[in-house]
């Protein structure tokens, strides 16, 4: 007799222990299915993927196995080792000229800039708060504000002007629900960089509306034209209360060439907010590899002209795809970028199709690699090559668009 009530009840239980439905609707990134397309070819042109070419440097190497010598194997501090907290404070105060960090504990190392946007959004954010985001973006950034519970709101981002936010449409995207702006300058997907009155611009706007500030910093060292301007550097020209909503993520994959090392930081000033961004930094990664953070340390306060080498022969590689862009009639960029290590082209038309069939198009007659637009958000025909990879493969490249 009480079958059928078991019945019910085991199945009111199934459907109890069914998995998160928050993440059904976030997908994998489609550059994925283009990388694996393109390793069907004997020899692809990689420029799909921002992985630098470079290998780290010595320095930073030996740094890592001397800590390994130096039985540095064993637990850390949960935010960081102080000898990298301090060499991170060091470098903010001389080369980004931030004031508004003075502290250790305002240093949180995490596992890459991926994982400090992580903790910075999971720990501003409650449900339904909204984030506005450049369009196109980074697509992680768009899912990482999702699962965190917020509302990502994008903002068009204009070639004719650099690829920079007209500030009063920026200010039309604000509502009641409004708690951050997100700023990635130099930005993926478009190398466009933002100038000292677009960042004072949303100082502005944060002060009049009292809005949080993310700043992702990944591509700070890769600036072509004119200088980078870290944020944070800018907010020591507001009040304190505008200085603890500016939190600022780091990372050393792309300027030390350690993609593989998954190192990065996060700062800020907010004492508050530095207190569960740890809570969160515990419960998710407890800490990042100890040899890893001396191998960080050495990074910033070892020789710098490893950076400045890989920033000229990008820039070398980054003038050679725009010639073969421009070259290229399917495609057009209004200027070469300024920043990061990505072009982002319109599709004229000349091209017919979609940025999907114009992407298939040349992996199958050329094996050549890019992204098109719509990954990033972006509902215009549009295509992100990267120049990160071999200066020979973006010379195979700018000939394979020229035909």
């Amino acid at each position: 007799m009480n079958a059928p009530q078991n019945s019910a009840l085991a199945t009111d239980i199934q459907q109890s222990r069914s998995l998160n439905p928050q993440l059904d609707d976030v997908v994998f990134s489609g550059i994925v299915a283009i990388r694996d397309r393109l390793l069907q070819h004997p020899n692809p042109l990689r420029l799909e993927s921002g992985e630098p070419s470079f290998d780290t440097p010595e320095h930073i190497k030996e740094a890592a196995m001397r800590a390994l010598r130096d039985n540095q194997t064993h637990y850390a501090p949960s935010t960081g080792v102080m000898p990298l907290k301090e060499a991170i404070l060091r470098k903010l105060k001389n080369k980004n000229k931030v004031s508004c960090i003075t502290s250790p504990n305002q240093v949180l190392v995490t596992n890459g800039g991926m994982h400090a946007l992580y903790v910075a959004m999971t720990t501003l954010l409650e449900p339904g708060d909204e984030v506005i985001l450049p369009l196109p973006n980074w697509t992680a950034t768009n899912w990482i504000v999702t699962l965190a519970g917020g509302t990502p709101v994008r903002v068009k981002l204009h070639a004719e002007n650099g690829f920079r936010w007209n500030l009063d449409e920026v200010r039309d995207a604000l509502t009641p629900k409004t708690k951050a702006i997100l700023i990635n300058s130099p930005h993926n997907p478009t190398g466009g960089v933002f100038q000292r009155e677009d960042l004072l611009g949303l100082l502005e706007l944060a002060e009049e509306h009292g809005l949080y500030l993310i700043a992702d910093e990944a591509y700070e060292d890769i600036v072509y034209e004119g200088e980078h301007i870290a944020l944070a550097a800018l907010a020591s020209e507001f009040s304190p209360a505008v200085q603890e909503r500016v939190i600022s993520a780091f990372t050393f994959s792309k300027s030390y060439a350690m993609t593989g090392w998954r190192l990065g930081y996060l700062v800020s000033s907010h004492p508050k907010f530095c207190d569960n961004a740890k809570k969160m930094i515990l419960y998710t990664i407890n800490g990042v590899s100890t040899p890893t953070q001396y191998a960080g340390a050495a990074a910033l306060d070892g020789p710098q002209d490893c950076v400045a080498e890989m920033l000229a022969e990008y820039r070398k590689r980054r003038d050679l795809l725009f010639s073969g862009v421009q070259a290229c009639a399917y495609l057009h960029c209004e200027q070469p970028p300024m920043g990061a290590i990505y072009l982002y082209a319109s599709i004229t038309d000349a091209w017919q199709g979609s940025d999907w069939d114009l992407v298939d198009h040349l992996i199958d007659s050329h094996g050549l690699g890019c992204v098109p637009g719509n990954q990033f958000g972006d509902p215009t025909r549009a295509l992100r090559f990267c120049f990160a990879c071999s200066t020979e493969m973006i010379e195979r490249a700018t000939t394979a668009l020229r035909s």
